[in-house]
C-alpha cells in the first residue's frame, strides 16, 4: 500500500488538495524530506487547489447574491442582516485581515469565501491577496512537514513520543487559532444612517 501511495503521490495529491491543502502540504513536506517527492511540485499542486477553491467559492457567492430565491431566503432567516452585512463591511474595509482570519477559521473557510462573492468584493484584489497569503501559509505547512520528516530519523527511539507531543501541540495551536479567527469574524453590523436619531417629540 505504501509503495502505491509513493508511486502515485502526485495524482493523489491533486484531488486531495481541492479539499484540504494544508494537510497535503504537511504530508508532502514529510515526503520531500525522505526524497519521495519534489517539494516544488507539491507546493505547485496545493497552490492550484487553493486557486480552484477561491474561484469556485467566490463565483458561487456572486451567483447566490444574484438569485432572488437565495436572497429572499437569506433575508427571511436573518442571515443577510446578521452575517452578510458585517462581512460586507469586513471585505470592504479589512479585506486582508478577513482573509487571514479565514485561513485559520477551520470549518468556516468555504462560507467566508462565498460571502466575499456575495459582498461583491473586488475580484482581482481578492484573488491576488488570497493567493499571496496562501503561498506563504502553504509554504509554512510544507516546511513544517519537511522539518518533522527530517528530524524523525535523528530522534531514534524517542521519535514516536516526540512526534506525538508535537502532534498534540499542533492540534491545540490550531484550535486556539481557529477560536481566535472565529472571534475576529464576529463583526458588528454597520450602523444604519439615522439609527440613533432622536424620535420626534409628540405634539
Amino acid at each position: 500500500m505504501l509503495h502505491l501511495l509513493l508511486q502515485y503521490a502526485y495524482p493523489l495529491m491533486i484531488p486531495l488538495s481541492l479539499i484540504e491543502g494544508p494537510l497535503v502540504a504537511l504530508a508532502g513536506g514529510a515526503g520531500a524530506a525522505s526524497g519521495s517527492v519534489n517539494p516544488f511540485f507539491v507546493w505547485t499542486i496545493v497552490m492550484g487547489g487553493g486557486l480552484f477553491q477561491d474561484l469556485v467559492y467566490y463565483w458561487l457567492g456572486r451567483w447566490a447574491i444574484g438569485s432572488d430565491k437565495v436572497r429572499r431566503f437569506a433575508e427571511r432567516v436573518g442571515w443577510a442582516r446578521n452575517t452578510l452585512e458585517p462581512l460586507e463591511a469586513a471585505w470592504r474595509e479589512k479585506m486582508f485581515a478577513t482573509l487571514v482570519a479565514s485561513k485559520f477559521a477551520y470549518g468556516l473557510y468555504a462560507p467566508i469565501l462565498v460571502s466575499a462573492g456575495m459582498a461583491k468584493a473586488p475580484f482581482w484584489r481578492f484573488l491576488g491577496e488570497s493567493m499571496a497569503l496562501s503561498a506563504v501559509v502553504l509554504a509554512g505547512w510544507l516546511g513544517l512537514g519537511y522539518g518533522l520528516g527530517s528530524s524523525y530519523g535523528a530522534l531514534g527511539a524517542a521519535a514516536n513520543w516526540v512526534m506525538l507531543g508535537l502532534g498534540v501541540a499542533a492540534i491545540v495551536a490550531l484550535f486556539l487559532l481557529a477560536r481566535y479567527a472565529r472571534r475576529r469574524l464576529k463583526l458588528r453590523k454597520p450602523e444604519r444612517p439615522g439609527a440613533h436619531a432622536p424620535a420626534p417629540a409628540k405634539q
